[in-house]
Protein backbone atom coordinates (compact mmCIF):
# COMPACT_ATOMS: atom_id res chain seq x y z
CA UNK A 1 0.00 0.00 0.00
CA UNK A 2 0.96 3.44 -1.11
CA UNK A 3 -0.68 5.67 1.55
CA UNK A 4 -3.20 7.23 -0.45
CA UNK A 5 -7.01 6.47 -0.97
CA UNK A 6 -9.39 8.75 -3.13
CA UNK A 7 -13.16 8.71 -2.86
CA UNK A 8 -15.10 8.17 -6.00
CA UNK A 9 -17.14 11.73 -5.50
CA UNK A 10 -20.61 10.87 -7.03
CA UNK A 11 -20.37 14.24 -8.95
CA UNK A 12 -22.02 13.57 -12.74
CA UNK A 13 -20.36 15.98 -15.69
CA UNK A 14 -23.61 15.95 -18.43
CA UNK A 15 -23.14 17.27 -21.57
CA UNK A 16 -26.26 19.39 -22.69
CA UNK A 17 -25.62 20.95 -25.95
CA UNK A 18 -23.69 20.74 -29.26
CA UNK A 19 -21.35 23.20 -28.11
CA UNK A 20 -20.11 20.67 -25.29
CA UNK A 21 -20.90 23.00 -22.47
CA UNK A 22 -21.93 20.58 -19.37
CA UNK A 23 -23.96 20.46 -16.22
CA UNK A 24 -22.70 18.54 -12.79
CA UNK A 25 -25.44 16.39 -10.82
CA UNK A 26 -23.26 16.17 -7.63
CA UNK A 27 -25.55 12.51 -6.97
CA UNK A 28 -23.85 12.08 -3.74
CA UNK A 29 -24.80 15.33 -1.89
CA UNK A 30 -28.07 14.11 -0.43
CA UNK A 31 -28.63 18.06 0.18
CA UNK A 32 -28.77 18.76 -3.51
CA UNK A 33 -31.02 15.22 -3.99
CA UNK A 34 -33.58 16.22 -1.70
CA UNK A 35 -33.91 19.82 -3.50
CA UNK A 36 -33.53 18.37 -7.03
CA UNK A 37 -36.61 16.10 -5.99
CA UNK A 38 -38.51 19.09 -4.05
CA UNK A 39 -38.04 21.30 -7.24
CA UNK A 40 -39.16 18.01 -9.95
CA UNK A 41 -42.15 17.78 -7.51
CA UNK A 42 -43.10 21.93 -7.83
CA UNK A 43 -42.46 21.56 -11.42
CA UNK A 44 -44.83 18.63 -12.08
CA UNK A 45 -47.34 20.10 -9.65
CA UNK A 46 -47.54 23.44 -11.23
CA UNK A 47 -47.45 22.12 -14.80
CA UNK A 48 -50.45 20.13 -13.86
CA UNK A 49 -52.39 23.12 -12.72
CA UNK A 50 -51.51 24.61 -15.83
CA UNK A 51 -52.96 22.05 -18.12
CA UNK A 52 -56.21 21.64 -15.79
CA UNK A 53 -56.00 26.03 -16.76
CA UNK A 54 -58.95 27.35 -19.59
CA UNK A 55 -58.11 26.14 -23.36
CA UNK A 56 -58.04 29.79 -24.43
CA UNK A 57 -56.35 32.10 -20.90
CA UNK A 58 -56.57 35.33 -21.11
CA UNK A 59 -53.57 37.70 -21.11
CA UNK A 60 -53.26 37.70 -17.15
CA UNK A 61 -53.24 34.04 -17.34
CA UNK A 62 -50.35 34.46 -19.74
CA UNK A 63 -48.52 37.13 -17.58
CA UNK A 64 -49.10 34.60 -14.44
CA UNK A 65 -47.64 31.50 -16.66
CA UNK A 66 -44.49 34.01 -17.63
CA UNK A 67 -43.88 35.00 -14.20
CA UNK A 68 -43.89 31.33 -13.06
CA UNK A 69 -41.53 29.75 -15.59
CA UNK A 70 -39.23 32.85 -15.02
CA UNK A 71 -39.27 31.40 -11.29
CA UNK A 72 -38.78 27.82 -11.75
CA UNK A 73 -35.70 28.85 -14.23
CA UNK A 74 -34.36 31.20 -11.46
CA UNK A 75 -34.57 28.45 -9.03
CA UNK A 76 -33.54 25.73 -11.50
CA UNK A 77 -30.37 27.83 -12.06
CA UNK A 78 -29.63 28.03 -8.21
CA UNK A 79 -29.74 24.03 -8.35
CA UNK A 80 -27.46 23.62 -10.79
CA UNK A 81 -25.12 26.28 -11.14
CA UNK A 82 -25.68 29.62 -13.53
CA UNK A 83 -26.54 30.02 -16.36
CA UNK A 84 -27.60 26.39 -16.72
CA UNK A 85 -31.14 27.25 -18.48
CA UNK A 86 -29.33 29.18 -21.44
CA UNK A 87 -27.06 25.70 -21.64
CA UNK A 88 -30.10 23.28 -21.75
CA UNK A 89 -32.81 25.42 -23.80
CA UNK A 90 -31.10 28.39 -24.71
CA UNK A 91 -31.98 31.86 -25.12
CA UNK A 92 -35.95 31.74 -24.73
CA UNK A 93 -37.92 31.31 -21.32
CA UNK A 94 -38.41 28.08 -21.11
CA UNK A 95 -41.92 26.23 -20.76
CA UNK A 96 -43.25 24.78 -17.91
CA UNK A 97 -43.30 21.40 -20.25
CA UNK A 98 -39.77 21.54 -21.47
CA UNK A 99 -38.65 22.03 -17.44
CA UNK A 100 -40.84 18.43 -16.87
CA UNK A 101 -38.59 17.15 -20.01
CA UNK A 102 -35.66 18.65 -18.31
CA UNK A 103 -36.08 17.28 -15.24
CA UNK A 104 -37.52 13.83 -16.75
CA UNK A 105 -34.33 13.30 -18.36
CA UNK A 106 -31.80 13.46 -15.65
CA UNK A 107 -33.96 11.56 -13.31
CA UNK A 108 -32.78 7.94 -14.54
CA UNK A 109 -29.50 9.15 -13.35
CA UNK A 110 -30.23 9.75 -9.97
CA UNK A 111 -31.60 6.27 -9.65
CA UNK A 112 -28.75 4.35 -11.29
CA UNK A 113 -27.02 6.34 -8.85
CA UNK A 114 -28.58 4.84 -6.31
CA UNK A 115 -28.43 1.51 -7.42
CA UNK A 116 -25.16 1.82 -7.57
CA UNK A 117 -24.70 3.04 -3.73
CA UNK A 118 -27.06 0.40 -2.46
CA UNK A 119 -25.19 -2.19 -3.98
CA UNK A 120 -22.14 -0.64 -2.83
CA UNK A 121 -23.39 -0.49 1.11
CA UNK A 122 -24.45 -4.00 0.74
CA UNK A 123 -20.87 -5.11 0.60
CA UNK A 124 -20.35 -4.20 4.26
CA UNK A 125 -23.20 -5.83 6.06
CA UNK A 126 -22.91 -7.32 9.59
CA UNK A 127 -22.22 -10.71 8.11
CA UNK A 128 -18.95 -9.23 7.04
CA UNK A 129 -16.36 -9.12 9.50
CA UNK A 130 -12.19 -8.27 8.53
CA UNK A 131 -9.18 -8.73 10.03
CA UNK A 132 -6.19 -6.86 9.58
CA UNK A 133 -4.46 -10.34 10.20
Amino acid sequence: MDGKIRIASGVKKIEVNDNGEYIILPLSDDSFVSRFYKLLDEIKRTGEGLAKSADVPDITTVDSIVELEKSVRAKTDELFGAETCRKVFGDVLPSMELFVEFFGLLVPYFEDYKRERLAKMNKYDAQRTGSAL
